[in-house]
């Protein structure tokens, strides 16, 4: 229910050809995750699918949590604002003003966060000697059809009851 409210949209589909595992940031070999926009994975007719990010383990800023850029989802942001790989290109002048907007979004185990494939986010590495872990599934709903011969058609989506 509350994906399809998130997604203004039903029946809600799961698409199995995206994300659909569990996320890390290991304490000895994680990574700085840049500013990006879920939707740079898939190619659907419209940009409207929802991230549920379920954490299995406690998500601090130490560890490597999302932050996020409340509202971006609603930006158009240029081209030219992200790098070749569509990572958010932090040496662009009104890209410094819009990473210093961002939240970082700790969380508890058994906690969900929803967010739009549109929603600017990122993450550090984990300084801790704890693993982060996060289950992540990938939604989107009505009629948005993925594009034929893509990797987001590569797997029938499953409807959820």
């Amino acid at each position: 229910a509350r994906v399809a409210a998130a997604l203004k949209e039903e029946p809600v589909r799961f698409c199995p050809a995206h994300h659909n595992c569990v996320m890390t940031k290991q304490p000895t070999h994680s990574s700085d995750t840049g500013g990006h926009r879920d939707i740079r994975y898939w190619a659907f007719a419209r940009p409207n699918l929802v991230t549920a990010w379920r954490a299995l383990t406690e998500e601090t800023s130490a560890q490597g949590s999302l932050w996020v850029v409340p509202g971006s989802h609603r930006l158009d942001l240029d081209a030219e604002r992200f790098d070749a790989m569509s990572f958010l290109d932090p040496k662009h002048p009104e890209n410094a003003a819009l990473l210093r907007e961002a939240v970082c979004v700790e969380l508890a185990p058994g906690d969900l966060l929803l967010f739009h494939a549109r929603l600017l986010h990122f993450a550090t590495r984990n300084h801790t000697g704890r693993p982060k872990l996060a289950a992540v599934f990938t939604f989107f709903g009505g009629d948005n059809a993925p594009t034929p011969g893509t990797r987001s058609a590569s797997i029938p989506a499953i409807t959820v009851p």
